[in-house]
């Protein structure tokens, strides 16, 4: 009997800070062999939209290496989940793997990512239909921006040494020298992305039909992901509205968010000197 396959390496986190752009930065290696979706919601199944077929609330924990049987031939198999971040059952349920992964997590200044969360969410999904003073009434929303809260406990679950721990901001400045050291990190091949196109993916454009997009959504697990690379474009065209702008008073909205993360941020970079910079957040 063949041993069960698990990820050695999870894109933890967080929503609107790059992690689709870096889930098929890192598919494009040769070396690394990912989920067939980017997000499978495994251990988060209460916000899916994938994985109705697999998760584990409904099918337990040895379930996961299901998704990753594909993936035995490779040195790097990973998948990247945004949400996890905020997930008791993600940092314990991969804590619980036979061989603990790397886990990945990429963060944004916290009043940004709620602003991009806010138009994601009312252009692209259609899932948010009111005034952002509105959408900040949601407990949960302002809760996310404080990262550190999260990463204590992923560090107690996991430990230290196999977490990485990312900044939005100056992994989009240099994303080549990023990917490089992660390369080395998890033992492939740097030099490939020495001549490496990194375009960005799922940008917050509008969607002109949403009926089209979850259409799109739903089928997008059964197409191969160099022909996905290709489309991905060609269907933007076809069904994009342009991107979303925040007006000067969503701005003035946000700027009034940021003295709420300061405790958290200045905790967060204490914590992590080596990975955060609170100066790209000022």
């Amino acid at each position: 009997m063949k041993s069960p396959v698990h990820p050695n390496l999870v894109v933890a986190g967080a929503p609107k800070c790059g992690t689709s752009s870096l889930f098929f930065w890192l598919a494009a290696h040769p070396e690394v062999a990912p989920s067939r979706e980017k997000e499978t919601f495994f251990w988060a199944p209460e916000v899916n939209r994938f994985n109705a077929r697999c998760n584990a609330l409904e099918h337990g924990a040895e379930a996961y290496a299901s998704l990753f049987a594909h993936t035995a031939h490779a040195k790097v198999r990973f998948e990247a989940t945004a949400p996890y971040i905020y997930y008791s059952t993600a940092w314990e349920g991969l804590a619980s793997l036979p061989e603990k992964p790397t886990v990945l997590f990429i963060l944004r200044e916290p009043a940004a990512r709620t602003q991009s969360q806010y138009l994601f969410e009312t252009h692209r999904t259609g899932r948010v239909s009111g005034s952002f003073a509105d959408y900040l009434k949601e407990p949960h929303i302002l809760d996310h921006g404080h990262y550190v809260r999260y990463l204590r406990s992923w560090e107690a679950a996991l430990g230290r040494e196999n977490l990485v721990i990312w900044q939005f901001e100056q992994v989009m400045r240099d994303p080549q020298a990023a990917m490089k050291s992660l390369a080395l990190r998890l033992g492939i091949d740097p030099e490939f992305y020495g001549s490496y196109d990194f375009a960005v993916r799922n940008e917050t454009l509008a969607i002109r039909s949403k009926g089209l997009h979850r259409l799109g959504l739903r089928l997008q697990s059964m197409i191969p992901l160099a022909v996905q690379d290709v489309l991905l474009p060609l269907y933007l065209k076809l069904n994009g509205a342009g991107r979303p702008t925040a007006d000067a008073a969503l701005k003035a909205e946000t700027k009034a968010l940021k003295p709420l993360f300061a405790e958290s941020n200045a905790e967060l970079a204490a914590r992590y000197p080596e990975s955060i910079d609170l100066a790209l957040w000022a």
